[in-house]
């Protein structure tokens, strides 16, 4: 199964917020709307949808006005391939509107693990719901020291911290681990090899062995057994 290697853009950010990752081929798209979810530090509580072309990927949602196909249903590796200038878009919360260029960098690549997997990137992802772009203009203008009302309400809303240089590369392998495990790239580490039972034990071959041959006998030693337990 080869591999992929994409960046993802969010759009509208200065300093862009972007990563680039590896991605097996033959990923879906709803997969990989997980995977963009955890590399980016998005939370997945809204709705997605994926564009190329003027082709629409997502989840079924009645209140829709087009056609729009089952990002289960659709592969990255034939997205890819139909992408006209090499990108396709991610568009997360339809209220904030969190637009996302993905870019196919390099494909066919040989197969590598664990992945998906995170190679680099820069910026700290904006929180869900502070109404987009804009308001995460204004958080960073609070951060900096500057007197943006909607921002100090915002970094108030986070309790005063919100660092929009940070990349938390260890929450992100975290968060990927699942996919992984799904792939099933997993598995370099050989698994630890069960301790060899015991043979079933011969009683009579063992009462033999103590000069044990008969049920007399067997009785004879049990209550002398007991008799030495009460001196």
């Amino acid at each position: 199964m080869p591999d992929i290697r994409l960046r993802i853009e969010l759009l509208d950010t200065d300093p862009l917020v972007w990563r680039r990752v590896m991605v097996p081929e033959q990923i879906n798209l709803h997969r990989l709307h997980e995977l963009i979810q955890g590399v980016m530090g998005w939370e997945d509580c809204h709705l997605y949808e994926f564009e190329c072309n003027g082709r629409y990927y997502g989840e079924l949602d009645e209140w829709s006005d087009r056609s729009i196909a089952l990002a289960r249903n659709a592969k990255l590796k034939s997205l890819a391939a139909r992408a006209k200038d090499g990108s396709f878009r991610y568009l997360y919360d339809f209220g904030d509107g969190w637009e996302h260029r993905i870019v196919v960098e390099a494909t066919g690549l040989e197969e590598t693990n664990p992945c998906p997997r995170l190679i680099d990137g820069a910026m700290a992802c904006p929180p869900e719901d502070i109404g987009g772009t804009g308001g995460y203009v204004a958080l960073k203008a609070a951060t900096a020291g500057e007197k943006d009302v909607y921002g100090q309400e915002l970094l108030e809303a986070l309790g005063g911290e919100f660092d929009p240089e940070a990349l938390n590369e260890k929450e992100i392998a975290d968060m990927l681990e699942p996919i992984q495990t799904g792939f099933r790239r997993l598995g370099d580490t050989p698994s630890k090899s069960r301790p060899a039972k015991a043979p079933p034990l011969d009683m009579e071959q063992s009462l033999k062995a103590q000069g044990i041959h008969s049920i007399e006998e067997l009785m004879q030693a049990l209550q002398g057994g007991i008799d030495k337990n009460r001196q």
